[in-house]
């Protein structure tokens, strides 16, 4: 009988095992995760024989006997706190209708009392291009500590105060201006067909849509940015309460092309390439907002301007210069200041007690797991092959500089295959980023808790984990590693 198939995953934080879990339904089956069943992977189908015209959308719509409900619902204490369900059409594997057809960028967190609740789904086709043909589900719970959690760690006064700064796993989201296609949005639909021959110079994967015309492509643009470029839906504010506290940056005036017709003011934009996200003002602000409030805690923004545009104006460095005193200006709760790499081998407590807990890096060298051949997957193997390869005696090479970066996410949008797909039957649940999300978490971070601290011991060097879609399972990771390196002597 026809039936469309879904794989679900679930983090439910030890601190939070007790009162949590989270229930997955489809009509005539279901099951509940617990924290025991974290990094575990699980299969239901919305059959059309379990249907049968029982599914209340029968007497609604009259078409109960193809299209059931997919739905998930985190408990606490037994008590509702957040749900979230698609109609899956069973027959053709379509979604019908639902609360997570939303485009991924808008699945908005759920805050409860104690906890940060992060979800995503992909809508799968049929397996084309190499690409899962089950639809993808993940629901990820943080607790609301993490907010606070190098406060937790090394409290002041603490032994762990007292060790270097650089002795920390910090966690980042993945290209984490990309949160939003709000800029995007605001430069492209002011271009027309003319501005096709620039973006192809700019914009390599346009040459893998030739065969259509012009005419087509360029009201196709949104949907191939948003399939290449948005790896973020959160805040980064929300981002920070969740623990991240490491981010790259990639800051620089818009491309010419965009500037003259579109509305968008000329200033610094986390550039993807060309594309434009979210502006460097703004994300400053929200970092020193934080900062201001958790006295605990503190951040790293890495300037990068790789495969950046020549003609997307660069900042100066007395550019940044201003524009990082004068952000760090706005905090008011206590003195905030922002300083180099020579920071992070200051002890934690030095740090804190000079209000240096801005830690500006510019276009660091780093020990990297990322290679382009690597990470254009859509399995975790070769992901896990190279953190393999990464050793101590790699860390302490004069080239991977004072940076160990371990990146958990796949590039899945550089396979032609994989992206032309995914953007030619795009909806608002089908970018090619989310088909790998969850699996990939589910075999990266456990490698990373299980053997990175082994692996991974040079004295001075920062830890780093990359991922998208942040969440709390990865930043956890990134707490529990933290925590082992702290109490090394």
């Amino acid at each position: 009988m026809p039936s469309k198939g879904i794989d679900c995953y679930s983090y439910i934080p030890s601190s939070l095992a007790a009162a949590y879990e989270v229930h997955f339904e489809v009509p005539g089956d279901s099951f509940t995760h617990s924290n025991e069943d974290n990094f575990t992977k699980r299969h239901v189908e919305v059959e059309s024989s379990k249907i049968n015209g029982r599914d209340h959308l029968a007497s609604i719509y009259g078409i109960g006997h193809v299209v059931g409900r997919f739905q998930w619902t985190v408990y606490r204490d037994g008590v509702e706190v957040a749900s979230s369900f698609n109609n899956i059409n069973a027959l053709t594997g379509n979604l019908a209708a639902g609360s997570m057809m939303l485009s991924t960028q808008l699945f908005t967190p759920i805050k409860t009392d104690d906890a940060i609740i992060t979800y995503g789904f992909y809508d799968a086709g049929h397996g084309e291009a190499g690409l899962t043909n089950h639809d993808q589900c993940w629901v990820f719970i943080a607790p609301i500590t993490l907010q606070s959690w190098l406060g937790d760690i090394a409290p002041p006064g603490s032994g762990e105060e007292a060790k270097p700064f650089s002795r920390l796993c910090l966690v980042c989201p993945h290209d984490n201006g990309m949160n939003t296609m709000q800029n995007v949005d605001l430069v492209l639909q002011s271009l027309d067909e003319g501005a096709l021959g620039e973006l192809r110079n700019h914009f390599p994967h346009l040459k893998w849509f030739n065969h259509l015309p012009d005419s087509a492509l360029i009201h196709m643009l949104p949907n191939i940015v948003y399939g290449v470029s948005v790896t973020q839906k959160k805040t980064i504010t929300i981002m920070l309460e969740l623990g991240a506290r490491y981010f790259e940056f990639r800051p620089a005036y818009l491309l010419p092309l965009f500037e003259r017709p579109s509305k968008l003011e000329n200033k610094l934009y986390f550039q993807h390439a060309c594309i434009p996200g979210m502006a460097f003002d703004n994300f400053l602000e929200e970092q020193v907002s934080f900062l201001d409030s958790h006295p605990t805690e503190i951040c790293v923004v890495h300037i990068r301007h790789d495969n950046i545009p020549s003609e997307c104006r660069l900042p100066t460095d007395d550019e940044l210069d201003s524009i990082f005193d004068q952000s760090c200006a706005g905090a008011t709760s206590a003195p905030l200041k922002w300083g180099g790499s020579e920071l992070l081998q200051q002890r934690i407590s030095a740090l804190r007690e000079s209000g240096s807990r801005l830690i500006v890096l510019r276009n660091a060298d780093k020990y990297d797991s990322w290679t382009s051949e690597a990470y254009a997957t859509l399995t975790a193997d070769p992901i896990l092959k190279r953190f393999e390869t990464m050793t101590t005696e790699g860390q302490s090479r004069p080239e991977s500089g004072d940076l160990t970066i371990l990146q958990c996410q796949a590039t899945s949008q550089s396979i032609k295959e994989v992206l032309v797909y995914s953007v030619l039957t795009s909806n608002a649940a089908t970018s090619c980023l989310t088909s790998t999300k969850a699996d990939l978490d589910r075999q990266t971070l456990p490698w990373v808790r299980t053997n990175l601290n082994q692996r991974l011991k040079a004295e001075g060097k920062l830890c780093v984990l990359l991922n998208d879609f942040i969440d709390g399972a990865t930043t956890e990771t990134g707490v529990e590693v933290s925590r082992e390196r702290l109490s090394w002597p």
